[in-house]
């Protein structure tokens, strides 16, 4: 029975939620900010190449989904705001824009049982309550009691009502989902009770195409994949680089993504062997992990960390932190990659490891395809859909 509404104003990985539930019949609507192309389908001309290039596609049939393209010309606006503080509580405004207009449509809609996404759902879920409709919140981060001990956000007091609405949401929702134990166990750490918040873990495909290049003789290729900003370390990576290659030329390392401070690009320039790509389409980026040795994600925190998945589908195995979700891959697949503290003398001491004994990386490869090979979307498709038809049960 088609039963379920999925709402996420961005996408994130909603669109594999919601491709799970449809795969299962239970799927009643998909509302995104960011659109998608059907399988096979060709995406309408007046979108920009480049947007065209990292679209992602789905077999959820149009009929069932909707993409209000306008909600992502209003967060594209924040790039008017001067100040980092500015931009972060800007952009969390038209999430709680989303959130109000979408509960609007509930009431239409009587869905069943409705997905929504961790600080876009407060409205939304008052509007569920009342049609009598499950609450299922997705909650991608640690919850915001363990972040803030662990980051300080930019903001200029908004921050105050995103913590309430996200508190407010918790408690409206009959189901949390986080995407690693450790984002749960925050949850739990919080008062929430073990029995509401269940984890599952993320997942990545390997796109046709995408080979791993035969080894030559070059150094030791690292790759960052993500957000140049303090949250996934990227001062630490780039200090513990610079000291591996004080004497000579022993390693490269790309940058590939945005930043959030123009200081990461300009300090990333100043050290020899350092390359940075802007954001690519996911089958450049796959293409970017095959040819690399080994990915770098040495978080201050991340509650799961995606590109781990991604690289180790491609045979890179990954340097990730004790605070980064990943670190669950490869406590399942010990072999797959190495798990380190958080700061510039950790990872340098595991970077230069993996210089001095290259036969490590090669050794980690087929084990980081292993692990991989259990964290397929097909899989979290499963389980996530799994998880919400015994919660409708």
């Amino acid at each position: 029975m088609k039963s379920v509404a999925v709402f996420h104003p961005g996408l994130q990985h909603a669109h594999q939620l919601a491709w799970g539930l449809h795969e299962r019949g239970l799927l009643q609507t998909f509302w995104s900010g960011v659109p998608l192309s059907g399988t096979g389908a060709r995406p309408l001309p007046i979108i920009p190449a480049r947007l065209r290039a990292k679209m992602r596609s789905t077999v959820i049939p149009h009929a069932l989904r909707h993409h209000p393209v306008w909600w992502q010309v209003l967060l594209r606006a924040r790039s008017l705001a001067r100040s980092a503080p500015a931009r972060h509580d800007y952009t969390h405004r038209v999430f709680h824009w989303f959130d109000w207009w979408v509960s609007r449509q509930v009431h239409a809609l009587k869905p069943r049982a409705v997905v929504g996404y961790e600080n876009s759902s407060y409205h939304t879920f008052m509007a569920a309550r009342s049609v009598g409709a499950i609450c299922i919140l997705d909650a991608p981060s640690l919850h915001h009691e363990d972040a803030k001990l662990l980051i300080e956000v930019p903001s200029n007091g908004y921050i105050e009502e995103i913590n309430r609405r996200k508190d407010k949401e918790v408690e409206l929702a009959d189901l949390v989902i986080t995407c690693s134990d450790m984002a749960r166990d925050s949850y739990m750490k919080a008062g929430v009770s073990g029995t509401k918040v269940k984890s599952v873990l993320l997942g990545a495909e390997l796109p046709e195409g995408v080979a791993r290049p035969f080894e030559n003789e070059r150094p030791v290729q690292f790759i960052f994949a993500g957000t140049l900003s303090s949250r996934k370390s990227i001062d630490l990576i780039l200090d513990a680089f610079a000291q591996l290659n004080t004497d000579s030329h022993r390693a490269d390392l790309i940058l590939v993504g945005g930043t959030e401070e123009p200081q990461w690009l300009t300090k990333a320039k100043q050290i020899p062997h350092v390359r940075h790509r802007p954001n690519v389409p996911q089958a450049q980026l796959y293409q970017l992990f095959a040819e690399a040795d080994c990915l770098l994600l040495p978080s201050r925190f991340d509650a799961f960390g995606m590109v781990v998945v991604e690289a180790m589908a491609t045979g890179t195995p990954a340097i990730v932190s004790t605070m980064t979700g990943a670190r669950e891959i490869i406590a399942l697949f010990p072999d797959s990659g190495w798990v380190v503290e958080p700061t510039a003398e950790s990872i340098f001491r595991c970077m230069e490891d993996k210089v001095v004994n290259r036969q490590a990386i090669r050794q980690a490869s087929p084990y980081a395809l292993k692990a991989a090979g259990h964290f397929t979307w097909r899989a979290y498709r499963r389980r996530v859909s799994s998880l919400i038809a015994d919660t409708l049960e």
